[in-house]
């Protein structure tokens, strides 16, 4: 097996650096093809997210990948031919699976235990899949990997609790509200981070949103970013139709009705009193909700108001706390939520590592299972098995002198019916590729080893 990794992450170059070599979408399918055409490679998948791009290669011969992924990279990128190797690093055989499978695990991730790495490495396999790229070998590690992840996401504690403000924010609100089913969230700002916000309330159940910003084209942005998110996690297969910002108001999902709305801050007085929770994001260097303009559109507030404010300097006026009904949280209250999780997720990282240690022996034990030697080795103890099963069966019919003869007959003829099988499972060890040498070893396997055909149906139902 010659598998290998090299990759760039946050780990090892500054964002400018690896910015360069980022493999978004199309970038990501060029590049398998034209691995796929140049034939150096015999499998190959591209793991691209924000902080990491990582092409994994499997080949009949140790290769020089590096240099040769540059030149793909200079072609396709037009990026510099003259790079610091430095940057990158490079992992193979068990090595690259285990980080693999460790990336996988989101214990490599920046925020340790985060939910998106899954997806996104979903994501990578079915792109090697549609160019071709992804075969036998790399088709069993990428199940192994999405397996591992997910004992990993089931069996500890690693992705429990909040680990970045935007989910914190989220966390605290289901704390508040019990549920967040059915409630209606306003979001003051339209960057990032209340997007990433807005999703997570989505998920919980929230139907109603009301975006508000400066500039009303970008709080129109968010809001069609919305619900096209909505729509893809409800139809995951379908080609999403785009939705133009004039029109982004309202959804009809599997999961309910989501109605998504943009207004100015302007509008904000007379809005915030339809809402259950606020969540506020600006880079405005002055306060945005004020406790002078928003006191009488909420002085006969009945229900809880929520008001969470992420945004340094702050948005949120802190005298809004003293009308009736209304919680005021800064940012310094989801940073100690955020750090506490963190802690958490620290505690169970022995656990998950114990995880990966477990399933990369599991991997070695199957990569040993489809050497040639090995297998004809369990041809052989295989038919010597039944022919001294059938004598043991039959011998009482036998004179010692004739079943000694026997012996030394189904012998003979068990070498011959195994000539062939031999001979040619020699031949593909020295002339056919490494998938090929592994399809046929496997299938091989599959046919002459019952705990083989056992594991891997017990394997599929699993995966």
């Amino acid at each position: 097996m010659n598998l290998s990794v090299i990759g760039i992450s946050y780990k090892t170059a500054p964002v400018d650096f690896r910015e360069q070599f980022a493999l978004p979408g199309e970038h990501a399918k060029r590049l398998l093809r034209a691995i796929h055409d140049d034939n150096v490679f015999e499998e190959a998948l591209v793991l691209d997210t924000c902080n990491r791009t990582e092409i994994y290669l499997v080949a009949q011969e140790p290769q020089d990948e590096l240099p040769y992924l540059l030149r793909l990279f200079s072609m396709l990128k037009n990026t510099p031919a003259d790079v610091d190797p430095s940057c990158f690093y490079r992992h193979e055989g068990l090595q690259a699976v285990r980080h693999l499978y460790t990336v996988a695990a989101s214990l490599d991730s920046q925020i340790v235990g985060e939910d998106q790495i899954s997806a996104q490495v979903k994501n990578a396999y079915r792109q090697a899949l549609e160019a071709g790229t992804s075969k036998l070998f790399l088709n069993k590690l990428l199940h192994r990997t999405m397996f591992t992840g997910k004992r990993v996401r089931t069996e500890t504690g690693l992705n429990r609790g909040a680990a970045s403000v935007a989910q914190a924010a989220v966390e605290l609100a289901s704390r508040v509200f019990t549920s967040l089913k059915g409630k209606g969230v306003m979001l003051v700002g339209a960057g990032k981070t209340a997007e990433l916000a807005a999703k997570n309330l989505i998920d919980c159940g929230v139907d109603n949103i009301i975006v508000a910003n400066r500039t009303i084209e970008r709080a129109q942005q968010v809001a069609a970013s919305l619900l096209q998110t909505a729509a893809t996690d409800d139809e995951p297969d379908e080609t999403l139709c785009h939705v133009p910002p004039h029109c982004a108001t309202s959804l009809d999902s599997n999961r309910g009705s989501l109605t998504v709305k943009a207004v100015g801050l302007a509008d904000i007085p007379s809005h915030i009193a339809t809402v259950d929770l606020v969540i506020s994001s600006t880079s405005a260097t002055d306060l945005v909700l004020r406790k002078d303009q928003l006191a009488r559109p909420l002085r006969h507030l009945s229900k809880p108001l929520l008001l969470v404010d992420i945004a340094v300097p702050r948005d949120t006026d802190p005298a809004l706390n003293s009308i009736g009904n209304v919680f005021v949280y800064n940012i310094d209250d989801l940073n100690n939520l955020v750090e506490e999780n963190i802690s958490r997720r620290q505690d169970e990282i022995p656990k998950a590592r114990a995880i990966v240690d477990s399933e990369v022996a599991r991997f070695a034990e199957w990569i040993d299972s489809l050497q040639v030697r090995s297998t004809l080795k369990l041809l052989q103890q295989h038919f010597d098995e039944m022919r001294l099963a059938e004598i043991e069966k039959y011998h009482h019919q036998f004179s010692e002198a004739d079943i000694e003869q026997l012996d030394v007959f189904t012998r003979s003829f068990c070498k011959k019916l195994l000539h062939n099988p031999m001979a040619f499972l020699n031949s593909i060890s020295k002339d056919a590729s490494t998938g090929e040498r592994m399809a046929v070893v496997d299938i091989v396997r599959r046919m002459f080893d019952p705990t083989t055909s056992e594991s891997t149906h017990a394997e599929s139902s699993k995966t």
